[in-house]
């Protein structure tokens, strides 16, 4: 937990006692300003994410061929695959870098909100402790409308959609943004801020990554 503890008290708390301090009394918006400045930073490795989602998207009907060819043969499927992948310099597993590298801020704000020292921060005489009064007044607790999980959920089914997975995974992840919602019933707000706030951004990021990838790229053609 020592480079967790150490995003969480050298970055996110300090960002948010000076967002809340020089920019803006509303540690809600602190985490909405903190989420857009992560997104900012990690966009060139979420860029080449999307990418590398287009690119398996396009080679998606060969990949399907192989695996109807060498059914019976998983040896030979395995170096067909390898070979499609080099042909169109793809590399399967490199979407999934940009959310490995994200997973520790999204650590460190969990254990940041939950930590001691962000509830004396919003404890303090004067300060205000919540997001907006009619619908989260403390970012501590959970989100008693339930807004932010349903956002959680909508944003991951909407984001599911603009992913490059075959019908067969689609299948397997129909049920993930119910999950989602479940998960986050009783998360803190602050947290969920944050998760939902991420997510409606990376769909924005990927939708316009998608469309400035096609009229820079064209329609990508697949090498057998």
């Amino acid at each position: 937990m020592g480079f967790i503890d150490f995003i969480v008290n050298g970055f996110i708390l300090k960002f948010l006692d000076i967002a809340y301090v020089h920019i803006i009394p509303n540690y809600g918006i602190g985490i909405l300003l903190l989420t857009l400045l992560v997104k900012l930073i990690f966009y060139p490795l979420t860029r080449k994410q999307f990418q590398s989602m287009n690119a398996m998207k396009a080679i998606q009907p060969k990949l399907q061929a192989l695996q109807k060819k060498h059914k019976s043969d998983p040896k030979k499927l395995q170096q067909s695959m390898m070979q499609l992948y080099k042909d169109n310099n793809v590399n399967p597993l490199s979407g999934c870098l940009p959310m490995l590298v994200q997973l520790p801020i999204f650590f460190a704000i969990f254990h940041g909100i939950n930590s001691e020292t962000f509830q004396i921060m919003t404890q303090q005489v004067g300060v205000y402790a919540g997001f907006v009064p009619f619908w989260i007044d403390n970012l501590v607790q959970p989100d008693r409308f339930f807004i932010l999980p349903a956002l959680v959920g909508a944003s991951t089914w909407w984001s599911q959609k603009l992913m490059a997975i075959n019908p067969q995974q689609q299948k397997i992840m129909a049920f993930l943004p119910i999950v989602m919602v479940f998960i986050c019933l009783k998360m803190p707000a602050g947290v969920l801020l944050y998760w939902a706030s991420s997510q409606i951004i990376s769909t924005i990021q990927q939708i316009m990554a998608n469309k400035s990838i096609d009229a820079a790229n064209g329609i990508i053609t697949v090498k057998s």
